[in-house]
């Protein structure tokens, strides 16, 4: 019965058809007693065809009892494990010695656990050479990226002609998709390992939307998209200043990404921080081209690039969701608003008094 405690009543039922042979085996007994007594012309007292079945029913519920006291534990080994669905090492607390065909059971389910855990061990094997790769691979390519960005800097000082300053700028734009492209990368294989990799602490979370806006400049110049920061003061909140930075840079690269494509002179991201009860909200609002109603509850989802995906290709579906997960793990929440042609606006809430990291 998967998924329900094996009770009394189910044991009953599994040995109803014993029961059932045991009282008509009764029965042909008494039969065959009556039959011989009147052959030898006597009667059997019906006080006595009673005593018989009064008699031969203890037994049965005895024999029964005796039976189920005798297999309750190893009853009991398996609703725990019924009732776990992450945890295997219920299967050791199964008893011994309940009978051979216990015995045999238990140890078959120890065996299918050992041969599961050199599967799963294999491919966590498997996976961290291919992560280990991956992630060398990605920081030797930052190399040549940063070399390229320093070559058009300095190029771009240089007295050339506006078409050749536009060229320049246009690669410099597609170096820092690339760029993105690898942290976005980096970032997927990091947060497998997250409880390995962060440092809660409290920082100034003005500090990092101005660095995120620096290293975004050169995007917001060639995109004609004006950023523009609300906060009366510093406020400082508790989590992880890398994954922060993930998170708050995934956002607005999307702001800009959406804002870019709008055929409007007046571009803008607005970035709100401020206090509101025990929390503090960072929004992140542009007047982009926003996100169709019907794409809106699944955004969060990973791979998915909606309507906006299929319009402009550069979508990947997994910056959301990262700083959705991420954002999990450290107790912060997120939330998006947007209406199709007008903006969208995401809000970063940092809980006071929340846990951090959530496993």
């Amino acid at each position: 019965m998967v998924g329900d405690d094996l009770k009394f009543k189910d044991y009953l039922k599994d040995r109803l058809l014993y029961i059932v042979f045991y009282i008509i085996s009764t029965t042909l007994v008494i039969v065959v007693m009556m039959l011989d007594l009147i052959i030898k012309g006597e009667k059997l007292k019906v006080s006595n065809i009673a005593y018989a079945y009064i008699l031969s029913t203890v037994f049965l519920v005895l024999l029964i009892t005796i039976d189920y006291m005798k297999k309750r534990k190893f009853y009991s080994a398996i609703n725990d494990g019924l009732d776990s669905y992450e945890n295997l090492e219920y299967i050791f607390n199964i008893p011994n010695n309940i009978s051979r065909e216990h015995n045999m059971l238990k140890e078959l389910l120890i065996k299918d656990y050992k041969v599961y855990q050199n599967t799963l061990e294999k491919y966590k094997k498997s996976y961290k050479t291919h992560a280990d790769f991956n992630n060398r691979w990605i920081h030797q390519m930052k190399t040549p990226i940063s070399v390229i960005k320093l070559i058009l800097e300095n190029e771009k000082d240089k007295n050339i002609d506006e078409a050749t300053k536009k060229s320049y700028e246009s690669i410099e734009e597609e170096m820092e998709k690339l760029s993105n492209g690898l942290e976005m990368a980096l970032y997927t294989l990091r947060v497998n390992d997250f409880e390995q990799d962060f440092k809660v602490e409290e920082i100034n979370i003005l500090d990092i939307v101005r660095i995120i806006i620096n290293e975004n400049k050169n995007a917001f110049i060639v995109n004609s998209i004006y950023p523009k920061i609300v906060s009366n003061e510093d406020i400082v909140v508790k989590t992880d200043k890398k994954w922060i930075k993930f998170i708050v840079g995934q956002i607005i690269s999307n702001s800009i990404k959406y804002s870019k494509v709008k055929k409007s002179k007046d571009k803008s991201i607005v970035i709100n921080i401020h206090k509101e009860d025990d929390k503090v909200i960072l929004s992140i609002k542009d007047n982009g081209v926003g996100i169709p109603s019907q794409d809106l509850e699944r955004v969060f989802n990973p791979f998915f690039t909606g309507e906006n995906g299929r319009v402009y290709s550069e979508s990947t579906g997994m910056g959301l969701y990262l700083s959705k997960d991420i954002c999990n793990r450290l107790g912060h929440g997120i939330d998006i608003e947007s209406t199709e042609g007008i903006g969208t606006t995401v809000n970063i809430v940092f809980h006071h008094g929340k846990s951090i990291y959530n496993l």
